[in-house]
């Protein structure tokens, strides 16, 4: 009689093969959760992970990526290592100021070519004058050239091309000066740009000239008149008598700019020091230094004559042919300028004081009237600048400025607020780096990738026997 063992049944091949898979799925997901959370366990313990460095690439200056990389760098102490073929936007730069204060590592490679690229525009202290525009042109590598290219809102100004054989190695400066500018102003060489407002003259004051009448005063005031100032006099022929240029009023910062002081005589110190601490300027030309009034708040003291070199006006130094005052400068008062002197030393010719919220300026010279009168075909032109220059000492605030366009403060030398926010540039990538590329998709983090493959292989399995009608 058969046995019951005889009539077991045998399994059928494909069952046995499902069974082997099943197998295999529970312990592949065994497996990657083991490695999950072993990874995971690892990369929050408290012992310190050695540190590398990961490549941040910029597809663009955007702010987005460098947001993306400083939420993965938060918790790694990876250095993020930037390749930079362009100066970042003034908001990029920001953010990676903020990363290095974070205590973020972050270095970057400079293959930008814009290293000393920046821009200043100036606009004169004389009205109707025209603005002053320098760039420091950036140097460009061995055997390369590029163009530089200065434009405004009305289009382009200038462009000039730059080699490595002209800068040399250091930047070069060039300047330009025009007429009228529309804001916003840009200086572009290579990837890189500077960008600068215009600052736009408020409506001119007006300026006093107080003085003997004589060649100087007559010139002095032609001079300024010619830059465009406003002028008014007072011109003493007596104590108690005056010719007036204009209609000189009551000092007042609301109406004058500065006042001119140009002969030795009596004048209301209080009202000038009244005026000069409320914002106003003072300009003390040659024998105005020996006001007794006025010596004790000037920049300078004038002691003797220094005697002028004959025909002196006639050479490319015309100021050696002027009679100056030798000047003590105090301790709390600044030197301007210094003319070659007949001692054979530079001798100090202008100072400068603040006194409240002006300032008084001190000019050594005499007579300056020589100067346009005696003097070759530029005297003229040269005299007019000196005075202009004199002017626009005692007016150290210039005139009123309007941003018709936001302006960041480092976009006027970007490369160095870069170097400001970021540190100074890696000359080459490290030798072992991981690549972090912010222009392309996203990287999955490993934990999560083998999370992901214990549950599909946990879900394949449970599928299977539940095709077979087991649990």
């Amino acid at each position: 009689m058969p046995s019951r063992a005889d009539h077991r049944e045998t399994p059928a091949p494909a069952a046995t093969h499902r069974s082997m898979l099943e197998a295999v799925c529970r312990v592949g997901a065994l497996v990657a959760l083991i490695a999950g959370a072993w990874l995971s366990w690892t990369a929050h313990r408290d012992t310190p992970r050695t540190a590398g460095s990961r490549v941040m690439r910029l597809a663009d200056s955007s702010l987005a990526p460098v947001v993306r990389e400083v939420r993965r760098a938060a918790s790694s102490p990876d250095t993020l290592v930037m390749p930079l073929t362009t100066v970042p936007r003034a908001a990029t730069r920001a953010a990676l100021g903020v990363m290095a204060h974070a205590g973020i590592p972050v270095r970057w490679v400079d293959s930008t070519g814009a290293a000393g690229l920046a821009l200043s525009i100036t606009h004169d202290a004389a009205p109707g004058a025209g603005f002053d525009i320098r760039v420091s042109v950036p140097v460009p590598s061995p055997g390369a050239s590029s163009t530089l290219s200065l434009r405004d809102a009305g289009g382009l100004l200038d462009s000039l091309s730059t080699d490595a054989r002209a800068s040399a190695h250091s930047p070069r400066l060039q300047a330009w000066r025009v007429a009228a500018l529309t804001a916003p102003v840009r200086a572009s060489s290579g990837n890189a740009e500077a960008l600068d407002t215009v600052a736009a003259a408020a409506p001119p004051k007006r300026l006093l000239v107080v003085a003997l009448p004589g060649w100087e005063s007559k010139f002095t005031i032609a001079a300024l008149e010619e830059l465009g100032w406003p002028v008014d006099g007072t011109l003493r022929t007596s104590p108690t008598g005056a010719v007036t240029v204009g209609t000189p009023q009551r000092l007042d910062t609301a109406r004058y700019a500065a006042v001119v002081i140009l002969d030795s005589m009596t004048v209301d110190a209080p009202a000038l020091l009244r005026f000069v601490r409320q914002g106003g300027g003072l300009v003390l030309s040659g024998d105005a230094l020996r006001i007794p009034e006025l010596a004790a708040h000037g920049p300078a003291r004038a002691f003797m004559v220094r005697n002028a070199t004959a025909g002196a006006l006639l050479t490319p130094t015309p100021r050696r042919g002027l009679e100056a005052w030798e000047l003590g400068v105090p301790l709390d008062a600044e030197v301007l300028l210094r003319d070659a002197g007949s001692h054979g030393h530079d001798e100090v010719i202008v100072a400068g004081r603040r006194i409240g919220a002006g300032r008084v300026v001190a000019s050594g010279y005499r007579q300056l009237w020589r100067w346009r009168m005696e003097g070759t075909d530029d005297g003229i032109d040269e005299h007019r600048r000196w005075w202009s220059g004199l002017i626009a000492l005692v007016l150290p605030d210039g005139p009123s400025v309007r941003t018709p366009r936001a302006v960041w403060p480092g976009d006027v030398a970007p490369y160095a607020d870069l170097v400001a926010m970021a540190g100074q540039p890696l000359t080459a990538l490290p030798a072992r780096v991981s690549t972090s590329d912010t222009s392309r998709g996203f990287r999955l983090p490993v934990p999560a990738v083998l999370f992901g493959l214990a549950a599909l292989c946990l879900l394949g399995e449970w599928a299977s026997r539940r095709l077979r009608g087991l649990r």
